[in-house]
């Protein structure tokens, strides 16, 4: 399958999944209001589902990213860089002065 420049994303979830009755209780005259406004309930209950499935996810990998970022700060701190050398790539010289002048932005 040919992507061109956009990135593959697995989805969350099973998108053709069969769908599935299940009871769920509702205020009454929410319900009563929806109906005479020809609101499908189910297809807005999946929307919300799916807001606070994707809201979920989200935040499940924000908290994994974060612990990642923790573990690495404290195995440097403990062990320091592997390749210090390498680190000097990424620090600019304190003698060049010149990056501070940078108007290009």
């Amino acid at each position: 399958m040919d992507t061109g420049d956009r990135p593959v994303r697995t989805p969350l979830y099973d998108h053709n999944a069969r769908r599935k009755t299940v009871s769920v209780t509702l205020n009454s005259d929410l319900v009563a209001r929806s109906v005479a406004h020809g609101i499908n309930i189910s297809r807005v209950a999946e929307a919300a589902l799916i807001a606070a499935f994707e809201a979920a996810e989200k935040a499940a990998i924000v908290e994994e990213i974060k612990a990642a970022v923790r573990y690495t700060d404290e195995l440097l701190r403990t062990h320091g860089y592997p390749f210090p050398e390498s680190q000097a790539m990424f620090t600019p010289d304190e003698a060049d002065d010149e990056h501070l002048n940078d108007d290009a932005a």
